[in-house]
């Protein structure tokens, strides 16, 4: 018949006649199906996987030491869960370190224009612990300013001056306090913020003020105070006790540097400020909404961070619940005076005791793995070994930053000085003090602690032991 096309029968396609021309489509078999079912799911499984355990490693990039919030709950009977989320040690949950300056600008004047900068200092928080600090830097302190085209000594107040004087720039500015400290101190911070008088007023007013109980010592009484803006000068007092402050009243009780403490005083009374104003935030659950709180206050703080990691600090700071230690590295340590006024080329500068410096250092950035860790030092020195277990305490404490460092009783005297531990958990603190005093790894002895009350690491020197310089 015309048009008719014969095809031989065969099992795998069938045809289908359309004018002139022919289709031809697969016959699949149950197996067949089954077979390409199995393998679209191992493929989504594996997907699964793969995406489930890359979030698990990148959450905390995002949210800085939290780990993913359901892996506990629905994936630990499937795989995934299994994919460890980066430890303490990893980059993503590094402490996080914020540069805080105040300029000595006055109404009227731009932000975009040189200033010294009235305040310094650095709020650091440990994703881990969840342990926030605020350290804080007089003004008058001497340090080296390094430049690109050399170094000078000067006060650190001038080091936001040079660096906006050499780029032109707020972030020019700030990012030469940001290498200065970390080449004087050892500080490396990961966000700056900018701030003057006038936009810390404008805050804390946002917030209907800010409660403050100020110590004896922190107060002051008839002060002829101007902040040189719409305000006519006045006397001004601040007494002690509880007391709410406006954003005016709180910025000049901020500025106060005319006691005997000088400007070692204004560090402290600022710290009150900012630990105030923490709690006042949180008491408003401002940091709910920190893309809001940004778009709120953008104009009156300049700063580096992007709204793509605003989430994640908010969250990593309501994890602190508002708690802060404040330190200043003015402090003395021991009734040891960490600061000394001099004068150098006809200007008044603080001088500083490194090795106090590195007290507070250690107090404001503490090792997570040191966090709760005691440790007890005994003599086995013999005759003499009294005071150099002493100056070995002081330097674990002091120099190394160990939270708790005490006195142990006199053992037999040996030739070697070597380290006890007795909790497995405190074996990097061990390690850490064979590496200081400079001795083997196999001087490390692990035994089990006799009770609750044993400390987690013993060092017993021996006729051997050198303190270390540093």
């Amino acid at each position: 018949m015309a048009g008719r096309v014969d095809v031989a029968p065969f099992s795998q396609s069938r045809v289908r006649a359309a004018g002139s021309r022919v289709i031809a489509r697969p016959i699949y078999t149950v197996r067949d199906r089954l077979l390409f079912v199995v393998a679209l799911l191992t493929f989504g499984v594996a997907v699964f996987y793969l995406s489930t355990g890359l979030l698990i490693r990148a959450y905390p990039a995002i949210f800085p030491g939290e780990t993913v919030p359901f892996v506990g709950n629905v994936l630990q009977p499937l795989g995934p869960a299994r994919v460890k989320p980066p430890g303490a040690e990893s980059v993503f949950n590094k402490r996080v370190n914020l540069l805080i300056l105040g300029l000595d600008k006055r109404p009227g004047d731009r932000f975009e224009d040189t200033y010294r900068t009235d305040t310094i200092m650095v709020a650091t928080i440990d994703p881990i612990t969840k342990q926030a600090s605020l350290l804080g830097f007089p003004r008058d302190l001497l340090i080296t300013h390094d430049l690109p085209d050399g170094q000078f000594d000067s006060r650190i107040n001038a080091s936001y001056q040079l660096g906006f004087e050499r780029g032109g720039t707020i972030e020019a500015g700030a990012k030469q306090v940001q290498h200065d400290l970390e080449y004087n101190f050892g500080i490396q911070t990961d966000h700056w913020m900018v701030m003057d008088f006038l936009g810390v007023e404008e805050l804390i007013d946002a917030v209907d003020g800010i409660e403050i109980d100020i110590p004896e010592e922190l107060a002051f009484y008839d002060w002829w105070y101007s902040d040189e803006g719409n305000r006519p000068p006045h006397w001004l007092s601040v007494f002690p006790g509880e007391q709410h402050m406006d954003g005016y009243t709180a910025v000049a009780f901020g500025r106060y540097r005319n006691g005997p403490d000088g400007d070692l005083g204004r560090v402290k009374r600022q710290q009150v400020v900012v630990e105030a104003a923490m709690s006042r935030v949180f008491s408003l659950n401002l940091l709910n909404d920190p893309i809001g709180l940004y778009n709120a206050y953008k104009d009156v703080v300049k700063h580096d961070v992007s709204l793509g990691e605003m989430p994640g600090l908010g969250r990593l700071l309501a994890g602190s619940r508002g708690s802060i230690e404040t330190y200043s590295i003015g402090d003395p340590v021991d009734g040891n005076p960490t600061v000394w006024g001099a004068t150098i080329n006809e200007a008044a500068v603080l001088l500083y005791d490194a090795e106090n410096v590195a007290y507070w250092l250690n107090k404001a950035f503490p090792k997570a793995a040191y966090s709760g860790a005691a440790v007890e030092v005994q003599n086995g020195y013999g005759e003499d070994g009294r005071s150099r277990i002493e100056a070995l305490g002081r330097y674990l404490r002091f120099a190394k930053g160990l939270p708790t460092v005490y006195l142990g009783p006199p053992q037999e005297v040996q030739a070697r000085t070597s380290i006890v531990l007795l909790r497995e958990n405190r074996r990097e603190v061990a390690e850490d003090i064979v590496e200081w005093l400079g001795i083997p790894a196999g001087a490390i002895t692990t035994l089990a602690p006799a009770d609750d009350s044993s400390p987690d690491v013993i060092v017993v020197i021996g006729q051997d032991f050198v303190l270390p310089d540093r």
